[in-house]
């Protein structure tokens, strides 16, 4: 070391000032990096613990049942080390009990970061316990599951606060390194004496990166341990040990960079070319890594990205690409900044007053004097508009989302075969209610989600997506229209004719067949678009036993019957479609006829009926009525007749993305496979939507239920029932009792909560941001010896102390305001590129089809701005000129 240690000792000394300020500033860094994680951290482990709360039974534990003669004890104190082994100690709470461990989350002790640690480390849990007694013990419980799932969302959300650190870090980094760079300035002439005297440039080199690194590593070590504390006392969850170092070292690591690089080029004078040219190459550097980076930002969408093993990594350069963006956005204002003090200063060069010229043409000669305040305000002015619009648009979206995801308040799903749906619909007293059927058809090369419903309902069930469609709308477009055959009265009858089959020949003996077994269906649809469908038989089956005791069935078929049906009131109702098919029991072949339809004592008119396209069978109108000819296959498919009215080709309503897949728009038609059941049928576009709500990933196709029963061979029967109430939650609970076999969805409030607990990043990023701008701004006001010098020198020429601190001051404050302008247009520009997909990923389950627009609260936001920039301007403007002048002026005699 040049001199030994007691010249370093005395060098440090010497430069007491500046090393004090890093030591402060370093702290300060590192206790804003620390207290921000730790509050992060403390965010996911309420959402860990509120999640888990809400695991009740199974969902909630898992259990390990040993072998008689295995120790409980043993087994636990295994699952224990297991646990432990994960970095969970103490976050499960193990008992043993009756040849039996139980494994719980300690809700008062569990954190996020364990809560995620668990999903693997409970993987091997069996093996230890093994391990250890020697038996393999069965394990149940759903407790890793709910892991999993609350897992898969927390590390969703690490996108968004990833990137609140980054805009943090990435400015601490800034600052720290510009304040480090201060003591390097301050021995530039000590530096280039002991150059020109023969020390050696690396020695030079280390010598100040060595004592800047012991400054850096203390302070940092002692705002470090100061943000645990914060972290402890306002956080839930504490800060990892590994925190404090790791901090303390990434801003020694930004010191010793800066300083060695500084000491490295000021010991000699260099080609002012030379290095114009090097810092122009870094310039150009930096925008090339920024724009490599915010194009892996706009692909990924989050800095959370997926492995190739199928897992999630945070990727470090997406994590930073809205800071790279906010940095190269304020070196293009330090840029700016001199051609436009120019420009102005130009517009008032023909005026004779000091002020504002003065400042102007100061600014614009010296850049690198403002280029860190421009830096350090553009970034908490940006950061700030980026945390304003964050969280501007997550409280407008709100519960949409999850909303999305369900459909309506309430949907009931699973309902069994021996269950109706309408009867779900009536428990709780909803408001409305609306059957469905979720379908599926294949496609050229992929399969097609279809959803039908109760197009006449849809408006008063099915949620909007926050605006993005019109349910009412869409359900005037699919609703089944009114036929020519009205039923005029409050009822309709029907004759079904089954004549008996032709006689079989056996033995040279004819045998007769008697009359074919028939399952009917007659649908009726209202003036208001409802449907209705009524089943019929000329078959009843009965049980017979014999003397033996020997049961079977017997099928008594008529070959003649009238049946009549009770129209739904308050209404008027028209003929839509009447079918017939085999009955599954029935073995005689044969046709048979619809006949004598009346209502209100009017008879019917079917000669407009027609054979529904591609129904199975023959259909036929004939003088009498309706002739039919089923297919006899598996199934019993319906031979059916449709009225006039009705679409041969189903309306169906398409999202976006579906419909450019398949290259449709409306007016196009497409014939599909429908699966379960099996059938074929035309589409026809009526509608293209951005978003389909209630289904699993917002894409499908939207058709009325009635409409498509016309259209299928097969009974579409519901399986699901959405609702519309006030009461989501009792509506659920009535339904869950009624039907026990059913599932109750309700959108979960803890989604848009948790999604909103991301917020909390963004808002301390920008408290910090502003927080390491006002001690920039605190350190530029404190003068060196050439600015005293420079403010004597103003004074003694004749503007006096007040007018030149005024005119000090007016420079300051232009730099405040480019550096205002150039955040909140770099904000505004990386709020715009960040915010709507950072959003989607902090909810995590958003279809890529549902448009999330980017929102502000302008109000708020300028008075946010307005705020800080005040605080700014207060700083730069409160400068004075030394108390004496004349020492100054006379230092360089």
């Amino acid at each position: 070391m040049i001199g030994g240690l007691r010249f370093a000792l005395a060098r440090a000394r010497a430069a007491a000032t500046p090393l004090l300020t890093l030591g402060v500033v370093s702290a300060l860094a590192a206790l804003l990096l620390v207290a921000v994680a730790g509050l992060i951290g403390t965010v996911e482990t309420r959402e860990a613990r509120s999640a888990l709360a809400a695991a009740t039974g199974d969902r909630g534990r898992i259990v390990l049942t040993l072998d008689a003669g295995v120790s409980a004890d043993e087994a636990a104190d295994a699952a224990a080390d297991s646990v432990a082994d994960a970095g969970a100690a103490g976050a499960l709470a193990i008992a043993a009990d009756d040849g039996a461990v139980v494994l719980t989350p300690d809700l008062d002790r569990i954190t996020g970061a364990q809560a995620v640690g668990l999903v693997d480390g409970l993987a091997g849990l069996r093996d230890a316990v093994e391990e250890a007694t020697g038996d393999r013990p069965q394990e149940s419980g759903g407790l890793r599951d709910t892991l999993a799932e609350l897992s898969d969302g927390l590390e969703a959300r690490r996108g968004p606060t990833a990137v609140a650190l980054g805009l943090l870090g990435l400015l601490t980094a800034v600052v720290v390194g510009a304040v480090a760079l201060e003591s390097v300035r301050a021995r530039e002439s000590e530096t280039r004496l002991l150059r020109a005297r023969g020390a050696r440039r690396r020695d030079l080199v280390w010598l100040a990166a060595l004592e800047s690194v012991i400054v850096a590593v203390v302070g940092g070590l002692a705002g470090a341990f100061l943000g645990v504390l914060v972290a402890g006392v306002w956080g839930a969850a504490p800060a990892s040990p590994l925190m404090p170092p790791v901090v303390a070292a990434g801003i020694a690591a930004v010191v010793a960079t800066v300083v060695a690089v500084a000491t490295a080029r000021g010991a000699e004078r260099g080609s002012a070319r030379a290095r114009a040219v090097a810092d122009i190459g870094l310039i150009v550097l930096l925008a090339v890594v920024t724009a490599l980076a915010v194009w892996q930002f706009v692909q990924s969408g989050t800095p959370v990205v997926e492995r190739g093993d199928g897992g999630s990594t945070l990727d470090p350069l997406v994590a930073v690409a809205p800071a790279l963006a906010l940095g190269l956005a304020a070196l293009i204002a330090v840029a700016l900044a001199t051609p436009i003090a120019r420009a102005i200063g130009a517009a008032f060069a023909p005026g004779r007053s000091v002020s504002p010229a003065t400042p102007l043409r100061l600014a614009s000669r010296r850049p690198a004097r403002h280029a860190l305040s421009i830096t350090v305000v553009a970034f908490a002015i940006g950061t700030i508009t980026v945390a304003g619009a964050y969280q501007a648009s997550l409280t407008a979206l709100g519960d949409a989302p999850e909303a999305l995801r369900v459909g309506a308040d309430l949907k009931v799903g699973t309902i069994p075969e021996d269950v109706a749906a309408a009867d779900v619909a009536a428990v709780g007293a909803p408001d409305a209610a609306m059957l469905a059927r979720p379908m599926s058809a294949q496609g050229a090369d992929q399969r097609i989600p279809i959803l039908a419903v109760q197009a006449p309902q849809l408006g008063a069930v099915m949620l909007d997506a926050d605006g993005t469609i019109d349910p009412a709308a869409l359900g005037a477009e699919l609703t089944l229209p009114e036929t020519s055959a009205a039923l005029e009265g409050d009822a309709f009858s029907l004759t079904l004719v089954a004549p008996p089959g032709e006689p079989v020949e056996f033995d040279g003996e004819f045998i007769p067949q008697g009359s074919p077994a028939f399952n009917g269906r007659a649908t009726v649809v209202s003036s208001a678009g409802a449907v209705a469908t009524f089943g019929f038989s000329n078959a009843d089956l009965s049980v017979i036993e014999d003397d033996d005791g020997n049961t079977f069935t017997d099928l008594d078929v008529r070959d003649e019957e009238t049946f009549t049906f009770e129209l739904p009131s308050d209404d008027e109702w028209s003929l839509a479609a009447l079918a017939i098919a085999y009955h599954p029991l029935g073995h005689v072949p044969g046709g048979g006829e619809i006949a004598e339809v009346t209502s209100g004592g009017v008879d019917v008119d079917l000669t407009e009926f027609r054979p529904a396209a591609g129904t199975p069978g023959v259909v036929e109108v004939t003088d009498a009525g309706i002739a039919f000819a089923p297919e006899a296959s598996e199934g019993q498919p319906y031979s059916q007749a449709v009225a006039a009215g009705i679409p041969t080709a189903v309306p169906t309503v398409i999202t976006a993305q579906l419909a450019a897949s398949l290259s449709l728009e409306v007016g196009d038609s497409i014939a599909l496979e429908v699966i379960k059941p099996e059938f074929e049928a035309d589409f026809e576009i009526v509608d293209v939507i951005p978003v389909l709500p209630g289904s699993t990933t917002g894409e499908g196709m939207l058709v009325d239920l009635g409409t498509i029963s016309t259209a299928s061979p097969f009974d579409v029967v519901p399986t699901q029932v959405w609702l519309s109430t006030d009461d989501p939650g009792a509506t659920a609970a009535a339904v869950s009792e009624e039907f026990p076999q059913t599932v109750t969805i309700v959108a979960d409030p803890r989604s848009a909560e948790n999604a909103a607990g991301t917020a909390a990043a963004f808002f301390l990023a920008a408290a910090g941001a502003v927080v390491l701008a006002v001690v920039v701004l605190v350190l530029r006001r404190t003068r060196s010896r050439a600015d005293s010098r420079e403010l004597a020198l103003f004074a003694v020429m004749g503007l006096g102390r007040r007018r030149a601190s005024r005119l000090r001051a007016q420079e300051d404050l232009f730099a405040v305001a480019m550096g205002a302008v150039g955040g909140i247009a770099a904000g505004a520009a990386t709020a715009w590129l960040i915010v709507a997909p950072l959003v989607r990923a902090a909810y995590g389950s958003v279809p890529e089809s549902y448009p999330i627009v980017l929102r502000a609260d302008p109000l708020v936001l300028v008075l946010a701005i307005l705020a800080a920039v005040a605080v700014f301007a207060v700083i730069v403007a409160t400068v004075q000129a030394p108390a004496r002048l004349a020492p100054l002026m006379r230092e360089d005699e």
